[in-house]
Formats: structure tokens, C-alpha cells, sequence
């Protein structure tokens, strides 16, 4: 139906153009009235009716003022002049506003219908063209999305077409999933299930971006975290089942900041969709599924991994992959879980490098692809130890500020190690005397006394919060000796472990 406005100082007349039609048999609802010009006008900008009957001469602005204030605010619906005839010629010069139509009073009925028989045919003609160009539109568009996903072109290509159709991104997050039919992985007939399922998503508004590809619907997400956008495909997921028939799959990638890197995203859900056979019980398939999955599991963290790529520690790297595999191989682990684990570990640690140090570049997703096909264990571990250090290797900087910076993480997360200088001289390739001497330039002190005072700050935390016996604090924090530990705890606190445990205590 579409909207028609009268805008008339006069009373009768308004009533009279509503009364010599059918306006709802000619396709047409009246908005509220306006009484003169510029309260036709407030009300026009308002309501933005598709026809709008004009009286060329009212109090305070003319119809010809209304109707060019209105084209400068950008309002294209149509306009029908009212005139008298000594004001035709005037009405004449509307001409130039668009105005294509004049009536002139009194209003002939016949005359009336024929003109609003001619708008209305020209608004369906309007809203057919608009009907087809944004079809096409939407075609093109997400044909480009298919080209990102997918990784078709080059990014200066990819960016010129994403001006054209007025793509921004900026700093959002973004997320790629697929939704298919259980039944339909097996078989290529999709249509009617995919217009059900796109349906349904269009008007819950879960998505920002659709495409098919593979017999897949697959969506894109602008701005929503994937845990959020996970929590209401599942609230979802029933009324969805309902509408588009069971067994309805849909598999969440992981977030992403840059838009090039949306292909990562759409990769994690399609290996999180192979998985099937492991996760079959669920009905959303995201990382979360397979945190859930390993939360008992006892072998090297992402944390772990996370200091070690940090730090530069490439043998430490090697040596915690070993323990990795050394744990598969004693549990007989399946080959597809080993490969989840790995392909989770990886997404996680990946996540934490850049959002320290940015975008990693080079072979990590080729490696991650190679990962896939690997059938043996040792060229599995292998390709994972060598994206770890690959992910070090990229962060790493001959800058010395840098290295020390990362010489005080790896101390804070390890003081009760045996540390010494000479063992960060062989990780970063340096002298350890001179290494010795730009940490104690950088951080105010030497090695020895920093590392100290790291150990105490962390026994005062024990002594306050747990009930640990001082010698098991002193082992804790990296002293073996409970003498000197008493000794160096007295130098920076100025009281026994035992005397400061009191004075907690007592206050």
C-alpha cells in the first residue's frame, strides 16, 4: 500500500480529495494531513509519503517553496500541484522540481482517478527497477564476500570493490560460520532447505553477510563476538529446527580483526564441520566445543607455549612439543583428536601472539593445511613444532630493549627455575656479559637482584594467602637452601618470613 499526503490551509478541500475515491482500491493510505505549508512540510519530511497533493498558494510557504525545501532535504516521492487558474502558469514553473501533474480546482473526479491511476503505475514501475538493481546488488555483493572468504584476489583488488559498494570494516570483529543439513553433507539437493534456513536467519537478524557455496549456507558476522554469536544460534536452534526440519549443523569460526583474514575464520569452521563424527551430539560446532572436550587433559598448555614463543626459546619449544607427543602416544590417542588438539592449541596461541604483537604472516595456515594431511606422528609433530617457532621467530627483534622486556615476562612466569644469565645469552644469540650489562641498563638492576626481588614479592603472597611451611615457600619460589632464603628475605623485607607471616596475621 502506499502512502499518500494531502497539504491544503483549506478544510473542505482536503476532505473533498479524500472523498471522490477508493483510495485503498487504488493502492493507497492517507498519513495525517497538512494544514499549511510548513506544517505540510514538517509532516511530509516525517512521514515520507510515496504521493503528495500540493495547494500551490498557502500562509507562511507556498506550495512551490515546500515542494523545493522538500527536494533539498533529498525526498523523492511524487508531487501533484493544486491550482486555481489564475495560478496555472505559475504552477508551471514546478517543473523543475519534478512536479509532472496539476489539478486544477474545482477537483473533477475523472480527472482525479486518471492521475492517480498514472502515478501509481509509474511508483510500481519505480519499485520494480529498485527491486532489480538491488537483486543484482546483492549478487554482486556477495559474490565479493565469496572472493574474501576464499582468499580469490589480491587485497588492493578486493578493497577497490568494497568501495564500490560502500564496505567498511574498520576495527570490528568478524566471524564466519557454516549451516548445513546433516543429511544433505551426502547429497546435493539444497534449494528448498537453504531459502528455509536463510528465511529464518533474515528475520531473527543473526548474521550480517550470506552466501551458498558448496551446497553450504555460509554467514558473516560484523562486530559480534563468536561466544556471543554461538549463544544465540543456540537459543535459536530449536525454533530452527522447527522451521527448516531437523538435523540442522552449523559450525562457528573464530574471531578475526582484519577482514583479509576472514578466509582464517571460514577454514576453522570447515575443519570444525569435518568433525562431525567426534561431536555428533552437538548441534553448534565453535572452539568451545572442543575446550569442552579437554578440559581434563594433562599435557603442555597454550600458556606454556605462549611464554616459550615469547621468549625465543626454540629448544624449549622442541622439547615441549616431545612431551606433547611422548603424552599421545602413552594414552593411544586417535589421530583426528591429536590433530583437534593441535588445530585448538594452535588457534588459541595464535590469538594471544597477535594480540600482544599483531598479525603473524608467512606458511602458518599452509603448515596448518599440511597438518591435516600429515599420516604420520612424527611429521605431525614435526610441522606443529615448526609453527610454533615460526610464530617466535616472526615476533623476535635484535632490538635489546625488546629482548630484556622479554627476558622480565619469562622471569615473572618462571622465578622458580634455576635461572641465570647465560642461559638467556644462548637464547638470544648474545654475549652473556653484555647481556648482563644492557639488563641491568634497562631495567635499573642487575639480573640477580631483579630475579630476588620477583621471588620475594611472590613469597610475601604466600606467606599472606596460603598456609605453606617457609621452607616449602622457599622451595616454591626457587630457593633450595631455607637459609639463604631466610637471608635474602630479611635483606628486601626487613623481618624473618616467620615474623612477617605474624604481622599478617595479627592484622
Amino acid at each position: 500500500m502506499h502512502k499518500v499526503m494531502i497539504i491544503d490551509d483549506e478544510e473542505m478541500i482536503r476532505w473533498g480529495v479524500k472523498d471522490l475515491l477508493d483510495w485503498e482500491a487504488e493502492g493507497f493510505a492517507f498519513c495525517e494531513d497538512g494544514r499549511d505549508g510548513r506544517d505540510g512540510l514538517k509532516k511530509l519530511l516525517e512521514y515520507k509519503p510515496d504521493l503528495a497533493f500540493v495547494d500551490i498558494k498557502m500562509p507562511g510557504m507556498s506550495g512551490i517553496d515546500l515542494i523545493q525545501a522538500a527536494r533539498e532535504t533529498g525526498y523523492e516521492g511524487c508531487f501533484v500541484l493544486l491550482t486555481g487558474y489564475s495560478e496555472f502558469e505559475f504552477a508551471k514553473s514546478a517543473i523543475k522540481l519534478g512536479v509532472k501533474e496539476y489539478l486544477l480546482k474545482p477537483i473533477d473526479e475523472d480527472e482525479l482517478g486518471e492521475c492517480v491511476r498514472r502515478i501509481r503505475e509509474e511508483l510500481v514501475h519505480k519499485e520494480g527497477e529498485r527491486s532489480y538493481h538491488s537483486a543484482n546488488e546483492d549478487i554482486a555483493r556477495e559474490e565479493l564476500f565469496r572472493r574474501i572468504i576464499l582468499h580469490m584476489d589480491a587485497k588492493e583488488i578486493l578493497e577497490e570493490q568494497m568501495k564500490r559498494y560502500q564496505i567498511s570494516f574498520g576495527e570490528e570483529i568478524l566471524c564466519a560460520a557454516i549451516l548445513t543439513d546433516r543429511e544433505m553433507l551426502s547429497r546435493k539437493e539444497s534449494g528448498e532447505f537453504q531459502e528455509k534456513v536463510k528465511y529464518f536467519l533474515n528475520r531473527e537478524g543473526l548474521y550480517d553477510e550470506k552466501m551458498v557455496m558448496d551446497n553450504q549456507i555460509v554467514l558473516v558476522s560484523f562486530g559480534l563476538d563468536y561466544k556471543r554469536w554461538v549463544e544465540l544460534l543456540m537459543e535459536r536452534n530449536e525454533r530452527l529446527g522447527r522451521k527448516c526440519g531437523e538435523g540442522l549443523l552449523i559450525a562457528v569460526g573464530h574471531n578475526v580483526n582484519k577482514w583479509y583474514d576472514l578466509c582464517y575464520s571460514y577454514e576453522f569452521a570447515q575443519f570444525m564441520l569435518k568433525q562431525e563424527f567426534l561431536f555428533g551430539h552437538y548441534d553448534v560446532l565453535s572452539i568451545d566445543t572442543i575446550e569442552q572436550q579437554q578440559k581434563t587433559v594433562e599435557c603442555p598448555s597454550t600458556e606454556q607455549f605462549v611464554m616459550l614463543i615469547e621468549v625465543g626459546d626454540l629448544d624449549g619449544i622442541a622439547e615441549c612439543v616431545e612431551k606433547f607427543k611422548t603424552y599421545c602416544m602413552k594414552r593411544l590417542m586417535k589421530e583426528m583428536d591429536i590433530k583437534i588438539q593441535i588445530m585448538y592449541n594452535l588457534m588459541i596461541i595464535r590469538g594471544e601472539i597477535e594480540k600482544k604483537y599483531g598479525s603473524l604472516t608467512g606458511q602458518i595456515m599452509k603448515l596448518m593445511e599440511d597438518m591435516n594431511r600429515a599420516e604420520k606422528l612424527n611429521l605431525l609433530m614435526d610441522l606443529y613444532c615448526r609453527i610454533l617457532q615460526d610464530m617466535s621467530r616472526q615476533i623476535g627483534s635484535d632490538d635489546s630493549g625488546t629482548v630484556i622486556k622479554r627476558m622480565y615476562y619469562y622471569m615473572e612466569k618462571n622465578y622458580s627455575k634455576d635461572l641465570k644469565v647465560e642461559g638467556f645469552a644462548k637464547m638470544f644469540n648474545y654475549n652473556s656479559n653484555y647481556l648482563g650489562k644492557i639488563f641491568r641498563k634497562e631495567m635499573g638492576d642487575s639480573f640477580n637482584n631483579i630475579l630476588d626481588t620477583i621471588r620475594i614479592v611472590n613469597a610475601k603472597r604466600l606467606l599472606r594467602e596460603t598456609d605453606m611451611k617457609v621452607y616449602q615457600i622457599s622451595e616454591q619460589v626457587g630457593y633450595s637452601n631455607i637459609d639463604y632464603f631466610y637471608l635474602k628475605f630479611k635483606k628486601y623485607v626487613g623481618i624473618s618470613p616467620k615474623e612477617y607471616k605474624k604481622e599478617m596475621i595479627s592484622e
